[in-house]
């Protein structure tokens, strides 16, 4: 069984619309109702020909989201090594909330 990790971050960088650092610790966002992807930037290994303008917009709108207190709530890692964990602002799920504007998808492929 997989515990539970509840994070605070004093500081939060946003490298894409869904992948941050937590004071170093590079995190993945999950979202509360399953895995989520969001559109790649170019130089991802995923984005050979990809239109960059949603990549952009996925990421600066998590940039702002997470201008808010966070909390972060990890659970287990992916194969990247990177922490695996839900997002919340203000009682919200960040991941979930991204999804709704259309930033993101939910995916069960993407791990």
């Amino acid at each position: 069984m997989l515990f539970e990790t509840l994070l605070a971050c004093a500081s939060i960088t946003v490298w894409d619309g869904d992948t941050i650092r937590c004071d170093g610790t590079r995190v993945r966002l999950v979202a509360a109702s399953g895995p989520m992807d969001a559109p790649e930037l170019p130089g991802s290994p995923r984005c050979h020909h990809c239109d960059p303008a949603p990549g952009y917009a996925a990421r600066d709108r998590l940039r702002v989201i997470l201008q808010q207190p966070a909390k972060l709530h990890c659970k287990g890692t992916d194969r990247y090594k990177r922490a695996l964990c839900r997002i919340e602002v203000r009682g919200q799920d960040v991941g979930d909330q991204m999804v709704r504007e259309g930033h993101a998808v939910i995916r069960n492929d993407w791990r």
